[in-house]
């Protein structure tokens, strides 16, 4: 039986190109993973295993990357190797930590519920010093705003040329790093475990962040904070958006929300090099890095354009031929939430209060509507995030430096956790190739 996985799993490898399709028929689930089909219908009413009704027919789809988890899965029996590999896929967790917890209703931070702070309108700050330290301060808070310096006005004048609206994700990484530099943070020891200085440069950079989401603004520039200005505020004077309250709703929500997801990519990237002992600038670029590519920061834009549609009709034929062809539609379907991503409920819920709600809007949320009524699909957290800021006017590319510029936050949390960990974070690789 371990040799019929091992030779399904050597298949999948075989597939693996931008050309596959994303879902697979029920005879194909079943080869891949070498089971019966009670098996597979136990693995989907578990939860473990996306289908995908097909509409005029009574046979069912399966979402590819969850059959090849379980292929993974099916092999950890055989060792502690193919357990790690299964854990490292959207697996059993790996790293032990007290910052988020994942659960069916909702993330949580520190115990406390992140739906429930953007609804309590816990302002971002106060989300972020609660990841920090634990402590979730009664009263509103904003962080003292730093003076820009020549160095840093320098290279953020130079970065106007840099056609910086679509690359803000690497733009972060840029400036963060400059800030470290400018700080003498490489000493990477004398800085480690005083958690005052790390929180206070976390503060900067982050107050930096905003300020670069000004080039996708109208001003097309770096915008920096004004003294006593909330992050959000910032967020507003560098966009030049109306500061109405539903529009600090809106960008509160959406920071407060995704400021953590326990072991993302970007999470993971910044933990590894917080266990190498680097600074806290190198760790944070190191995770703006990870998210800036077409798997996590610009599938944003990937979403955007398939929202390009004025009617909940055309947007529903879209989602049918993606469906003829295999795909899964931009912004549904969440490996960690089988029955829905509650982040993406709350920030349509975000949308649906905001007075004046555009047609677009409208038509979307009928949309989604449709989506789960007649294909059981759920939305993810970036179609939440996009059709929010799609109502306010943004740029395309705000939904994905909005992520960047939240994640930081928990990517600040999860550094001090590694570093007292006092471990290195080393995974071993499988040789599979060929001696000579």
């Amino acid at each position: 039986m371990a040799q019929k996985q091992k030779l399904n799993l050597d298949g999948i490898a075989s597939q693996n190109s931008q050309e596959k399709q994303d879902y697979v028929s029920a005879a194909e689930a079943m080869k891949m993973m070498g089971v019966r089909q009670q098996t597979l219908y136990a693995y989907v009413s578990r939860g473990l295993i996306s289908s995908l009704a097909q509409p005029g027919s009574k046979e069912k789809l399966y979402l590819r990357s969850d059959v090849e988890r379980m292929c993974i899965r099916s092999l950890a029996r055989t060792g502690h190797g193919a357990l790690a590999a299964s854990a490292m896929n959207w697996g059993d967790p790996i790293v032990p930590s007290t910052i988020t917890e994942i659960t069916p209703s909702g993330h949580r931070y520190r115990g406390r519920s992140a739906a429930e702070l953007a609804r309590m309108k816990v302002s971002f700050e106060s989300a972020a010093e609660l990841l920090w330290t634990g402590t979730l301060l009664d009263e509103a808070i904003t962080w003292p705003v730093l003076e820009l310096t020549p160095e840093l006005k320098r290279i953020t004048d130079s970065l106007e040329s840099q056609n910086p609206a679509d690359q803000l994700l690497e733009i972060f990484s840029i400036v963060t790093l400059h800030l470290g530099v400018a700080a003498g943070a490489g000493g990477a020891t004398a800085e480690r475990g005083q958690g005052g200085r790390t929180y206070d440069a976390a503060r900067q950079i982050i107050h930096s962040l905003v300020g670069c989401c000004g080039y996708a603004g109208p001003l097309e520039k770096f915008v920096p904070m004004t003294p006593g200005s909330s992050v959000v505020q910032g967020l507003i004077d560098a966009l030049q958006i109306e500061s109405s309250d539903s529009n600090i709703e809106a960008l509160n929500a959406i920071l407060v929300i995704m400021a953590d997801h326990e072991l993302s990519p970007g999470t993971l990237c910044a933990r590894v090099c917080a266990s190498g002992g680097s600074a806290l600038h190198s760790c944070l670029a190191s995770g703006a890095c990870a998210i800036a590519g077409l798997g996590i920061g610009r599938q944003y834009l990937r979403v955007d354009a398939f929202l390009q549609a004025s009617s909940s009709r055309e947007l529903m034929q879209r989602a049918k031929d993606a469906h003829a062809r295999g795909a899964v539609v931009p912004g549904f379907v969440h490996p960690m939430y089988p029955r829905g991503d509650p982040r993406a409920k709350y920030l349509l819920s975000v949308l649906q209060r905001r007075p004046l709600l555009s047609k677009s809007s409208k038509a979307l949320l009928t949309f989604v509507d449709r989506m789960e009524d007649e294909l059981n699909l759920h939305p993810r957290h970036e179609l939440g995030i996009v059709a929010v800021c799609r109502e306010m006017n943004l740029p395309k590319q705000l939904p994905g430096a909005l992520f960047g510029l939240a994640r930081t936050a928990g990517w600040v949390a999860h550094i001090q956790e590694q570093r007292l960990t006092g471990s290195l974070l080393r995974p071993r690789a499988k040789f599979e190739g060929t001696s000579v």
